[in-house]
């Protein structure tokens, strides 16, 4: 939140842009200013302040914090003092984006104190677990997965979005942000040897915009809101998760792949380590470039013969297994855990 928006929430009484979702369920959001570096600290004090305001303006009494991003660990100690239990939930390797180059280390000891300071520990890829087991060993593994109800409405949808009326089959498609951890140099190579495809990027393009832009069968619709998705991924006969192979997402577990697979759809992905350990019978794997855009061609043609049935349905069974409900119900259990053995001590 800048400045100019908390003095328009301020007058709106609304200093928090607190939000509820549910009966059970508020989102709210907390000013801290935009210190970077060595200045970082600088940004703490009034955040524990407004975090204090707002514990204390809510009446909200935590016995469980859950730190999703370490840019709020400075929090925990705070927090721990009160008796609040720590659970860090470790989803990246912190120190891998690009922007946070030059204070990767200063990430690292942030991160390894909030380790140090956590009641529970789960973490999304076996790649993050085997870090966090240099500091701790009781570090869960929960994998992501995906609204797989939401995703497998993919499978009724019969007509198509007005953006991609026209486009030619088959419709080899990604559904995600293009950022720097994307291959683009992939995309154009599948879009330049299959000119005969339509390659649709649906989702927001930060990264490799001139390159993509050279090749008119690379169609790309933009960010779409997250309802509509299903109606496009309907229309695709292969999905595909390009991901550069490097130490951001050798850690990382994409959620797409979950939501790709509730829809049925075919996957050929990059050799992402944490895919090829949970989910190489559903999907496919290229080792390179040539193969990549080979499993492509296989997919393509492996739908059209008999066994297409068997494998959508190995597919759908996959995701419904790893689903957000599945998730919660280990995620509860371990959280119900924690507090039981806090009452015994």
């Amino acid at each position: 939140m800048n400045p100019t928006e908390l003095l328009r929430n301020y007058k709106e009484k609304n200093i928090f842009l607190a939000k509820d979702i549910s009966k059970r369920l508020r989102v709210t959001n907390l000013f801290l200013l935009d210190f970077r570096g060595r200045l970082r600290s600088l940004a703490e004090w009034p955040g524990r302040l407004a975090f204090n305001l707002y514990l204390k303006v809510s009446q909200f009494k935590p016995d469980i914090a859950i730190f999703y991003s370490v840019q709020f660990a400075f929090l925990a100690s705070h927090l721990s003092a009160r008796g609040v239990k720590i659970v860090y939930d470790c989803v990246d390797e912190v120190s891998a984006f690009s922007d946070q180059s030059k204070s990767g280390s200063t990430l690292l000891k942030t991160e390894e104190g909030l380790i140090r300071k956590s009641s529970l520990i789960i973490a999304s890829a076996t790649a993050l677990c085997e870090k966090i087991a240099k500091l701790r060993s009781d570090c869960f593994y929960v994998p992501n997965a995906s609204d797989f109800e939401h995703f497998n409405k993919a499978t009724k949808i019969l007509e198509r979005p007005a953006d991609i009326e026209t486009l030619n089959r088959p419709i080899v498609g990604f559904i995600g942000a293009v950022f720097d951890w994307i291959d683009v140099d992939l995309l154009c190579k599948i879009a330049q040897s299959h000119p005969d495809y339509s390659v649709l990027l649906v989702g927001p393009v930060n990264s490799g915009l001139d390159k993509l832009k050279r090749f008119p069968n690379i169609v790309m619709v933009g960010a779409k809101d997250y309802q509509i998705l299903p109606n496009y991924l309907a229309f695709m006969d292969v999905c595909l998760v390009p991901f550069k192979i490097n130490k951001l997402t050798v850690a990382s577990n994409p959620i797409k792949i979950y939501e790709y697979l509730a829809a049925g759809k075919p996957v050929v992905s990059t050799a992402l380590p944490e895919l090829q350990k949970s989910a190489s019978r559903v999907v496919l794997v290229g080792k390179d470039h040539d193969d990549f855009i080979q499993k492509v061609e296989l997919t393509i043609e492996q739908a059209k013969g008999p066994d297409g049935r068997s494998a959508l349905t190995d597919r759908i069974e996959f995701a419904r297994d790893n689903s957000w409900g599945k998730r919660v119900e280990l995620i509860e259990k371990l959280l119900r855990n924690l507090m039981a053995i806090e009452k015994s001590e």
